[in-house]
Formats: structure tokens, C-alpha cells, sequence
């Protein structure tokens, strides 16, 4: 019998079992990799329930038990119709954790997908999601894992549809996660093809990551497909980092195409700034449609109701209030056009063209040359000219001191050369440039990219973007540098330098620095390593391979300023916990010495004696692995006759 027969037998078994007296399992409804779900019964209250178990087997794994205290703790935040609602969580006598929710009838989002859905349908789910996501963020819970599987559609006792949020399992919860190992800095959780990018880059998230993966449903509900999707996860991960989304259906209407672009902003600075706004924005789109006959929301199946729970109003926390609605929004208002004729629209658009005009002849005739670029505000910086933002991998000019330098068409002729592989003439140009305008971090970017293109230049090109970065220290912050210097930085040969760059990234070169400290090719030396753990913060020591960077420390020890003080830590620990894995590395260890001309060092005899030690008991317990060497018995040679010639 395989193991997830046997699995699935222990839960089966679980049926007619009564948790704490009060919750009956009737039926196995529904089962996973670390539980499953009953239909249940309320014994005392005479109601039927859903309840959720972890698997007895998976009680000593403490990252799960965490995992399913967090459902726990996220959910009994929520109280509103399109949250799924938590009654009680405990465990049994025996250590098993169960959570109790309210039994849902009907399907996941996710089978509804498998075929474009009509755009005003769209609409109200995405309503009826965001509106259960405003209440989780007033609540301080960040869903994290946002995808058609975790969104439930059933009916109210009206028979309206209602969707409901569901598996709170790796939410963030705001202001308690201190030390919490699912919410560290350089972790990444979540499900890549509705990740955010800075959720996929393991940086610090907010709610805005919920609302770009908002933008990734309305995108698959509107043309039945993912907007990125790749059969390689680091490949997926770098398209919803740097890869700008494809156009959606000309049967889309523009206002709200408009809106799931915004919400797919790689910058999350640039998408909506809460889900209140996206909701009304949504909502005033809605009636635009019914005013102008687009949309007729008398459809029983998108008549939702109103929410009328007093949570749904509560003011949201200051760092999620709205800001000023921009022009997006505005012309999706419905009292700024709804009431307007074509006359009135006709003649404010000729307005706006003639104040243009009057300016375009200033500019031509008055000005003394066009003015200085002006720092575009983060959350709405316009595109470069070569097509590369910020947001999309190229330099951009937010990031950017405002010294005199290069045009945006200089700037992009270099980019055009770059991306059409013209090294050479691109780099005569930055260097032209350059001497204009020294040091200039527009420029010194730019030849950070090209030389990363150049195979030899490799070192050179490392260097070039430690040098962008410390003119520009809030690039560590922006994903289109963040994914050039990744891409870069996990090309051999690792260096110092590589090293210097992914510790001056701060949280974004986390998970870089733990691909060094992993990687299983001995490249680094003893100080490399030693200079990567220093720069990781103390929540990344999880994610470091113990086994072999222990075995690295066996066999570098003797690289260390003071090898003795070096030993004995690592014998210590792989005495503790002998693994065959630690057994080449020991059987090759020398006994640590100082070096030459430096003082005596009691530390040394003490290491001396432990690795005697720690090799006997390894013997004791490895005994093929420490076997001497059978002789090699040589066959003796048979000398050939010579034959005489006759």
C-alpha cells in the first residue's frame, strides 16, 4: 500500500469521530497534502459545519502546525459575507488541530475558468472579491495566496451568487509577525502565476500584492487564459517581474481594460492604492455600462445585493486610504459624463487642444531650450521612450537624480542599440556621453547593460551596477534593476564583487546570497562564506542548507584567521548529529594548527582531541565507510617468449 492509500485510510477512519465533544465528522469531503476536510456536525447546536483537520502525521512538523495556526489566527479576523467565517479552532486530546467553518455549497472559481467570462459577470465577482478584501486588509490580513482555487462561489439565502475568500494558510498578518518564519523578508510564498513582483522577489508586501493578483484573475476570467504562465518557475517568476502583460480581447471595453492594466503594475507604487479604490472605480465603471445600455444588471446571477455589515464601512488604516482619484478614474465617473451631452464633451476637448497649442508655440518661440526633465511622481511615472520603465527592467528616471544629463531620445538610441545587440557603437556613445555628463546614473546603468551582455565582461559589468546602485540608492527598490542585477549575479563565476552587490540589495539580495551560501559547487572560500553569513539578516538562517555548508566548514576550517576556534563549533555539531554525509570531509580533516609566528593556542589541543573523537565514534557508527582499504593483489605478468626465427 502506498503511503497516500495510507494516508487517505487514516482519514477515512476519522469518520464518526466527535472532536472535544462537540464537532462530529460525518463525511470526507475533500483531502490534501497535510489534511482534510469533513462535513461535520455541531452535536449540541444541531448544525452542520465544515471542519478541517491536520493530518496526525504532520502535527511534529512545525512549519505546517504554523501554517494551520495562521489559517486559524487570519481567518478569526474576518467577519464579512465574502470571507469564508472561522466558529472555532482547538485541538484534540491526542494533538490533532482542527479549524470549524461554515459549510459551503457550490464550486471554486476555478471551474468556472475554462472558457472566457462575459465582462460585466467579470465585474461583479471582482467586486464581490475586492470587497472581501478590503475588510481583510482593515483587519491587518494580507491573503498572499490569491488565485481561482482559493475564491468559493455559492448562493446567499436570497440565491444570489456570493463569493467567498477562502485559505488564509500563508497570510500575512500586519503588526504580528515578528520572527514569524511565513513572513520573514526574502521568503517566497505564495503560487508564482498570481504572484506579485515583489512577492516573487521575497521583498517586504503590502496589500497592493492582493490587488495585483486581483488583476491576474480579472485577466484569466476575461480571456480564459493566464496572463504569464511558464512550465519553469524561475522562468514565471522572471516574466511577472519584468514581462508586460498581453493585450486583452477587443471585445474588452477600454475603461475597464484600463483597470487591469493599472492593477498589474509591476511598480506596485504605480497600481490602485487599496481595494476600496479599485472597487469604486469598478463600480462607477458598472453604471456607466447601465447608463449607456452596455450592461444589464438585472441578471439574476450577478444581482450580488448590498453589503450592509458595518465592518464594510470602517475607515481603512491611514497607509491604505485612498488618494486623489486620477484621470483613469475620473472618466469613469458617472456624474462627470452621465449628465454631460456630446456638445459639452466636444467643446472641453477643443479646450484642451488650444491651451496644447498655446503652449507648443510658447515652447517653440519663448523658451530658451526644453526645460529639465521633471521627477515623475512614483505612482504615475510616465513610460520611457524605448518602451523601458522602471517597472519593465530599464533605467528609469524616478530612481534618478535630477543632475543635467542625456535627452530621453539620447537615452533611448542607446537603448535601441542595446536591445538590437550593437555593443560596440552603444558603448562609443555612452562614452561620448559620458564625457558630457561624468558619473551620470543614466548612463553609468547603461553601460552596466551592455557590458552584461558581453560574455567576457562579466566582472566588469558587476562592478558597473554597484556603482548605479550607490549613485542611486533607492534602486534596491525598483524590480526592473532588481531583476537585471539577479540575472546577473547568478552567472558564474561568483566573485567579491557579486557577493558586495547582492548585500547592498538589501532585502531583494537575500535570496541570492542564499543561492551562494547553497550552491553546491565549493567555490567559495572560507571568508566569501563567511562574509555572505554576516550580510543575511538572522530570519534567512532557515533557509540555509545546514548539512552542507557544515560540511564546508569542516573542510575550510583551516582558511580561518584562528582554524582551532573554527573546529570546534562544527566537530561539536556534526558529533551531535552524525550523518553520513559529514564522513569524506571528516575522514580528509588535519588537525587545526595556528599559523606561523602566531601565539599558542589552548583551543588547538582541545580541537585536536575532539576530531580523534568524533572520527572513532563516526568509525563506531559508519563502520564500511571507515574499513580499511583491502590490498589490491597484482596479477603477475607471464613474460611472452620470444619465437626464434628459423
Amino acid at each position: 500500500m502506498t503511503a497516500a492509500a495510507g494516508t487517505s485510510r487514516d482519514l477515512a477512519s476519522l469518520v464518526g469521530t466527535v472532536l472535544d465533544g462537540t464537532y462530529r465528522l460525518d463525511q470526507l469531503i475533500g483531502e490534501g497534502g497535510m489534511g482534510a476536510v469533513f462535513r461535520g456536525r455541531h452535536v449540541i447546536m444541531m448544525r452542520d459545519v465544515a471542519i478541517k483537520v491536520l493530518h496526525p502525521d504532520f502535527n511534529r512538523d512545525p512549519e505546517l502546525v504554523r501554517r494551520f495556526d495562521r489559517e486559524a489566527q487570519s481567518a478569526a479576523r474576518l467577519d464579512h459575507p465574502n470571507c469564508i467565517h472561522v466558529s472555532a479552532y482547538g485541538t484534540t486530546e491526542d494533538g490533532m488541530r482542527y479549524l470549524v467553518m461554515q459549510l459551503l455549497e457550490g464550486v471554486e472559481l476555478a471551474d468556472l475558468l475554462t472558457e472566457p467570462t462575459a465582462p460585466k459577470r467579470v465585474v461583479e465577482w471582482s467586486i464581490q472579491i475586492l470587497r472581501g478584501l478590503e475588510h481583510a486588509h482593515s483587519q491587518g490580513v494580507i491573503h498572499r495566496d490569491l488565485k481561482p482555487q482559493n475564491v468559493f462561489l455559492t448562493r446567499d439565502q436570497h440565491g444570489n451568487q456570493l463569493l467567498k475568500l477562502v485559505d488564509f494558510g500563508i497570510a500575512k498578518l500586519v503588526g504580528s509577525d515578528a520572527g514569524d518564519p511565513l513572513t520573514r523578508a526574502g521568503m517566497v510564498f505564495g503560487t508564482p502565476q498570481y504572484m506579485s513582483p515583489e512577492q516573487a522577489l521575497g521583498m517586504e508586501i503590502d496589500p497592493r500584492a492582493d490587488l495585483y493578483a486581483v488583476g491576474i484573475l480579472m485577466f484569466q476570467m476575461l480571456t480564459g487564459r493566464l496572463p504569464f504562465n511558464h512550465e519553469d518557475a524561475i522562468a514565471l517568476i522572471r516574466m511577472q517581474v519584468s514581462t508586460e502583460p498581453p493585450q486583452l480581447p477587443d471585445n474588452v471595453p477600454q475603461e475597464l481594460a484600463a483597470i487591469v492594466y493599472r492593477l498589474l503594475s509591476k511598480q506596485r507604487e504605480q497600481r490602485f492604492p487599496d481595494a476600496r479604490t479599485v472597487r469604486a472605480a469598478l463600480e462607477r465603471y458598472r453604471s456607466n455600462m447601465s447608463h449607456k445600455g452596455r450592461g444589464d444588471t438585472s441578471d439574476p446571477l450577478l444581482d450580488i445585493g448590498a453589503v450592509t455589515t458595518d465592518t464594510a464601512n470602517r475607515p481603512l488604516p491611514e497607509a491604505l486610504r485612498p488618494r486623489q482619484i486620477d484621470f483613469v478614474e475620473s472618466v469613469l465617473q458617472t456624474d462627470r459624463w452621465s449628465r454631460r451631452t456630446w456638445f459639452k464633451a466636444l467643446i472641453a476637448g477643443c479646450v484642451v487642444l488650444a491651451l496644447a497649442s498655446v503652449g507648443l508655440i510658447y515652447w517653440l518661440f519663448f523658451s530658451e531650450g526644453p526645460p529639465a526633465p521633471a521627477e515623475p511622481a512614483a505612482a504615475e511615472a510616465p513610460a520611457d521612450p524605448a518602451g523601458k520603465t522602471a517597472a519593465t527592467g530599464g533605467p528609469g528616471p524616478s530612481a534618478m537624480s535630477q543632475t543635467p544629463g542625456p535627452s530621453e531620445l539620447e537615452l533611448a538610441a542607446l537603448d535601441d542599440l542595446i536591445k538590437q545587440g550593437k555593443l560596440d557603437e552603444a558603448q562609443t556613445q555612452i562614452d561620448a556621453l559620458l564625457e558630457r555628463y561624468p558619473g551620470h546614473a543614466q548612463l553609468v546603468w547603461r553601460d552596466a547593460r551592455q557590458l552584461a551582455k558581453r560574455p567576457t565582461m562579466h566582472e566588469a559589468a558587476v562592478r558597473r551596477y554597484g556603482e548605479v546602485l550607490k549613485k542611486s540608492p533607492d534602486l534596491e527598490r525598483d524590480l526592473g534593476f532588481i531583476d537585471e542585477v539577479d540575472a546577473l549575479l547568478r552567472k558564474r563565476p561568483y566573485t567579491d564583487a557579486a557577493i558586495a552587490l547582492a548585500t547592498d540589495l538589501g532585502a531583494a539580495g537575500v535570496p541570492i546570497l542564499v543561492h551562494y551560501i547553497n550552491d553546491a559547487k565549493p567555490w567559495a572560500t572560507w571568508a566569501q562564506r563567511r562574509q555572505i553569513r554576516d550580510a543575511l539578516p538572522a530570519d534567512a538562517a532557515a533557509q540555509i542548507d545546514v548539512v552542507l555548508n557544515r560540511r564546508r566548514d569542516l573542510e575550510q576550517y583551516a582558511e580561518a584567521p584562528d582554524p582551532c576556534a573554527a573546529a570546534l563549533p562544527v566537530l561539536q555539531a556534526i558529533q551531535a548529529e552524525p550523518l553520513a554525509d559529514y564522513i569524506p570531509a571528516l575522514k580528509a580533516a588535519q588537525p587545526p594548527a595556528m599559523p606561523a609566528g602566531a601565539p599558542p593556542n589552548p583551543a588547538c589541543d582541545q580541537a585536536a582531541a575532539l576530531l580523534a573523537t568524533v572520527r572513532t565514534a563516526y568509525a563506531g557508527r559508519f563502520p564500511e565507510a571507515f574499513a580499511p582499504a583491502k590490498p589490491v593483489k597484482k596479477k603477475p605478468t607471464v613474460k611472452k617468449k620470444k619465437k626464434r626465427g628459423k
